[in-house]
């Protein structure tokens, strides 16, 4: 089911509506970092791809040293809690690339039951139309799509506003959370937080995603 929103577009999750080798509302798969110039079609991350190259894909790994891009100078992974600072925020999303003040991009959304496997609550891929155009192939139905009433930064904000709204109520630690991460309640409860992952610097594709995390005494 797809999550409303008033402040942009949310696509379904099988947009375009054909089948693409791989379909941008699709988030259980990630993007590989790289310019992807070389490359005849987009490859998901762990598995086997074709061999990096100057133009082509980072193969992905869990060595953070290794993993960062080779052919971008940023990039990268946030975790913070929902007191964030948004100026701050928006300050580090600067440092790592990210194209905030875009407003041709596309959003697909996502949820899961089982938050403690899967440790998110709601998240988003936000894409830009050219990667949707040039990666994923849907360049005619990439083009047809508005742009969006509010850049990038202000979606990033705008989903942790809405989140808070969601999953935060009047007590320190939200009975709507309870449980979500396995807390007894009592010596550990939940309290929210936000995951943010550039998964192609150059296209412009981000993960945003809430999720809870345990406070214990």
């Amino acid at each position: 089911m797809r999550e409303a929103s008033d402040s942009v577009t949310i696509l379904d999750n099988d947009w375009p509506g054909r089948e693409l080798r791989v379909m941008p509302g699709d988030l259980s798969k990630w993007l590989p970092q790289g310019l992807a110039l070389g490359a005849p079609m987009i490859v998901t991350p762990y598995s086997d791809g074709p061999e990096p190259g100057y133009y082509g894909w980072d193969a992905p790994g869990p060595d953070p040293i290794l993993n960062a891009p080779t052919q971008h100078p940023a990039g990268g992974l946030l975790y913070f809690d929902d007191g964030a600072d948004l100026p701050k925020l928006r300050a580090a999303l600067d440092i790592i690339g990210v194209h905030k003040n875009a407003k041709t991009y596309a959003v697909f959304w996502d949820a899961t039951i089982d938050t403690v496997k899967d440790r998110y609550l709601h998240q988003v891929r936000i894409v830009s139309t050219g990667a949707l155009g040039y990666l994923f192939r849907a360049k005619p139905e990439a083009e047809a799509l508005p742009e969006q009433p509010i850049p990038i930064g202000d979606y990033i904000e705008t989903f942790i506003t809405e989140q808070k709204g969601k999953w935060n109520d009047e007590h320190a630690f939200s009975r709507h959370l309870s449980g979500t991460l396995g807390g007894d309640g009592d010596w550990a409860k939940e309290s929210l937080g936000f995951g943010f992952a550039v998964e192609n610097t150059y296209w412009g594709v981000y993960r945003l995603w809430s999720r809870p995390w345990l406070c214990t005494k």
